[in-house]
């Protein structure tokens, strides 16, 4: 790849280092016959900061952000927390990001999810997920699954992946996956919302403690949690929690709620931290 090309016309960014744009870097990868993911961390690599991640530094370091550029990470769900998550992730630059959701969108969707629209009504969330983020961040390589998590396609969904990250809304399927990314030795960040309120927890994978410390022998939601519905704000400050925490995790930092759950009640405005086991 000539970087030469790319570095023509760059200034100065965050602190040090040169800044490349989106359609620079775009140009150098179709010159190069490489994919635009590729190009850009070829661009890292030589100690280039693609421009639109300048304001990431200096909250996290250079390294930290090619670290992210490089990670994979899958996320369970594109509703009301899979929609901030995935968007707050591909705005962060994560390189891969693989996603999996059998559902279409319904109009009781467009309180809360990201991807739903009234143009989108009955398309797969996953096409509408891919569509969108690939205008937020073409950068990013999307991996879009219509499919419904199962013991059958669990470990293929889970493979090769750095982290994964909760955006169901039912307890099986977490238990499900949480028990394969445990299998597979990869942390799993769980976050739930329903009303008001919210909840997240991590579980690296050699926590003593797993999600059955929140749901015990629970396998349905509550009729009554049920009734609650779900609140927009509040699916988006949790998702937002767990693409914090997914960011902390990406950047090779300790996690803030490993083995202990963080507890949002968005009507007081109060969280608790609770310790698990």
């Amino acid at each position: 790849m000539d970087f030469d090309l790319c570095l023509k016309g760059a200034g100065g960014g965050a602190g040090r280092y040169p800044l490349i744009d989106d359609r620079a870097l775009l140009a150098c990868a179709q010159s190069a016959a490489r994919p635009p993911w590729q190009a850009q961390r070829l661009a890292l690599a030589q100690g280039v900061l693609p421009a639109r991640y300048d304001k990431n530094l200096t909250a996290i370091s250079f390294a930290e952000q090619a670290r992210i550029c490089s990670a994979r990470v899958v996320v369970c769900g594109c509703g009301g927390l899979g929609g901030t998550i995935l968007t707050l992730l591909a705005r962060l630059g994560v390189g891969r990001l693989r996603f999996a959701d059998g559902d279409r969108f319904a109009a009781s969707n467009l309180n809360r999810q990201w991807f739903a629209d009234t143009t989108r009504l009955d398309q797969a969330k996953t096409d509408a997920a891919r569509e969108q983020l690939k205008r937020i961040n073409p950068f990013c390589e999307l991996e879009a699954r219509r499919e419904f998590i199962t013991a059958a396609n669990v470990s293929a969904l889970l493979a090769d992946c750095d982290l994964v990250v909760d955006a169901f809304d039912n307890i099986p399927d977490r238990l499900l996956a949480a028990r394969a990314a445990r299998d597979q030795r990869v942390p799993f960040v769980h976050g739930a919302v329903a009303g008001w309120w919210g909840q997240i927890v991590t579980l690296l994978p050699d926590s003593a403690v797993g999600l059955d410390s929140i749901y015990g022998s629970r396998r349905a939601r509550d009729p009554a949690e049920s009734a609650l519905g779900v609140l927009g704000s509040a699916a988006a400050v949790i998702g937002s929690m767990e693409a914090m925490e997914a960011t902390r995790l990406l950047c090779g930092r300790a996690p803030a709620y490993a083995d202990r759950m963080l507890y949002f009640d968005g009507e007081t405005g109060t969280t608790e931290l609770v310790p698990l086991g």
